[in-house]
């Protein structure tokens, strides 16, 4: 049996159907519909309900997926342990938030390719609530986001980085402080189903402030680009701000004292890729 196909397989099944696991995999769709034929064939069972269109698992490619998951994850244990004492290698499953694979991704996984050019980081972006789901049933071998209040209890989490939040408005607008910004003004926020939208809301309800809201967004650029355009103010991560955006926008800190959030990344306790998480962690905090 293909590993390879296994892989496919249970790309078709994160994705929801084989145009989407093509479109991630650089394939034709084509390709991964004969793959899945082929892979049927190989196991004498059919895995997908073909009289739907799109086709869909059944239950029998259902009960396969941890199965698959659980012979790739060997194979890259096997790849491990035959790799000298201390050589990093093998594929670490990262998932991502948006707001970090912007802000302090690229730099740690350019430390991590010229150290160990042995490891492979394969990345899923995603919003926080579901990337620690995916990392507590063993979709992911990690994930960079947003602290939660409460971490599972099968899950472990290493700190990265503590961030401000700061109010960003037009220069032109009125307003001394970040309260009258925010209640006198349209406000653009960032999505409540992510986990720093949750943070801002917790602190807009907690500190008593009405807002207009005129929009909800859920990536970092737009909302900059909105307020930049007078469209209104908002809150938004401190570290989403370079210098040049910093000078063409009003920026004030989100409360007194001021509201953060924490970047963090979690694994699971018994996970086999703790090795390479070490090694993510150490270039991510290497970074601030």
């Amino acid at each position: 049996m293909s590993l390879r196909r296994l892989q496919i397989f249970l790309e078709v099944a994160a994705r929801g159907s084989f145009a989407a696991a093509a479109d991630r995999l650089g394939l034709a769709q084509s390709a991964v519909s004969m793959q899945m034929r082929t892979l049927e064939q190989e196991l004498g069972a059919d895995l997908f309900d073909r009289s739907r269109r799109p086709p869909v698992l059944n239950d029998r490619g259902t009960a396969l997926i941890p199965q698959a998951r659980a012979i790739l994850t060997q194979y890259e244990d096997l790849k491990q342990s035959v790799q000298p004492d201390g050589h990093i290698a093998g594929t670490l499953r990262l998932g991502v938030i948006q707001t970090a694979s912007t802000a302090v991704l690229p730099g740690a996984l350019t430390s991590l390719h010229e150290r160990f050019p042995d490891l492979r980081v394969r990345i899923e972006s995603g919003l926080s609530a579901g990337l620690l789901g995916r990392v507590a049933h063993g979709e992911l071998d990690a994930a960079i986001l947003t602290a939660p209040d409460r971490l599972p209890p099968e899950l472990k989490d290493h700190l990265i980085f503590e961030e401000p939040l700061s109010v960003i408005a037009p220069s032109a607008l009125a307003g001394a402080s970040d309260a009258e910004l925010l209640t006198r003004h349209p406000f653009i926020r960032f999505n409540r189903r992510t986990g720093v939208g949750r943070i801002i809301e917790h602190a807009l309800r907690r500190r008593g402030l009405a807002v207009d809201e005129a929009m909800e967004l859920d990536a970092i650029e737009p909302i900059i680009e909105m307020v930049s355009c007078g469209l209104g103010v908002a809150v938004v991560p401190a570290y989403a701000l370079d210098p040049g955006t910093r000078d063409a926008i009003r920026v004030l800190p989100f409360g007194d004292p001021v509201a953060t959030r924490k970047v963090i990344v979690v694994e699971r306790h018994a996970s086999t890729r703790s090795a390479l998480t070490a090694v993510l962690v150490e270039a991510l905090t290497g970074l601030h």
